[in-house]
């Protein structure tokens, strides 16, 4: 038997062969390709990239069809008969108000560890998510006009019919009672796409307000960084925005003053001065976005 018969010769030749094919797989691919095709010719615009848009993105679609809010009907068929005929899909939205939610005591970690993250990843700065998840005690109350008892220390939480779900967190100010913080999320990606925090004001100096690095940082936690067109919309009347053309949507970010006005049955209206932090993510066509009035 000669060498090159040898089998132990020949598996050991193969796997050398394997090996150095796995380890330069472009390389040899090329060397197929010239081999088999025995020219090579320059192409013209041989690979062009696509260019991302509002429907490549889940969460885009997802808001787009909130936005709407109105039946999502396909074309009558001819006979009403068809027994093919689409149900006919109506959006619900979530109630939000402590009445009509949810005890959310499962998904306070959630919200501490979406706060948390959105404060290391620069979105917002940490005081926000400070003042959003100061839970208090468990003595902490609200008991509703049927009397029913709610208590303070957890999350409430309410879901629209596309999966949408809105947490928040209801406190007391002179035991009248007013929402501390509301977010809302993609239930199937945990994309957050609207975020309301309240903090008290102690001094005409505002906390921190999300720049245009924030903002970029939202759209990357949102997973639209590869829209790749992110800029300032002109004319705008919002400070702190950023609009994508290829994808249709417009990112802003607002804190402001306000005054809180409430009403308790021992001490008749309440107010209290506050400050507000707003950070969304909406749909946008570019005739459509928001404008300064002359």
């Amino acid at each position: 038997m000669s060498l090159w018969q040898h089998p132990r010769w020949m598996a050991g030749l193969c796997a050398a062969a394997v090996l150095v094919c796995a380890a330069a797989p472009a390389v040899f691919l090329t060397a197929v390709d010239a081999a088999v095709l025995g020219r090579s010719e320059t192409v013209k615009d041989a690979y062009t990239a696509p260019t991302p848009s509002g429907e490549d993105y889940y969460v885009l679609r997802q808001l787009t069809a909130r936005q709407e809010k109105q039946s999502n009907l396909a074309p009558v068929p001819e006979t009403e008969e068809d027994p093919n005929r689409p149900a006919l899909k109506m959006y619900i939205g979530a109630q939000n108000s402590l009445e009509n939610m949810t005890n959310g005591y499962d998904y306070q970690e959630t919200v501490n560890t979406t706060l948390q993250n959105l404060a290391d990843g620069g979105v917002i700065d940490p005081q926000w998510a400070a003042w959003a998840t100061d839970w208090g005690d468990a003595t902490q109350a609200y008991v509703g006009y049927d009397g029913a008892y709610y208590p303070l220390d957890v999350p409430y939480y309410a879901t629209d019919s596309l999966g949408f779900v809105t947490l928040k967190r209801f406190a007391l100010e002179q035991e009248s009672l007013y929402t501390a913080f509301s977010m809302t999320m993609d239930s199937r990606t945990g994309v957050v796409t609207q975020l309301w925090i309240s903090a008290p004001r102690q001094g005409d100096e505002p906390p921190p307000t999300p720049g245009e690095e924030a903002l970029l940082a939202f759209a990357d936690r949102a997973g639209l960084e590869n829209l790749g067109d992110w800029a300032k919309p002109e004319n705008s009347p919002y400070p702190n925005a950023l609009y994508s053309r290829n994808g249709q949507a417009l990112i802003t970010a607002l804190v402001s003053p306000y005054e809180y006005s409430g009403w308790t049955n021992a001490a008749g209206t309440v107010t209290s001065q506050r400050w507000f932090l707003s950070l969304s993510l909406q749909p946008f066509s570019e005739e459509d976005l928001p404008q300064l009035v002359p």
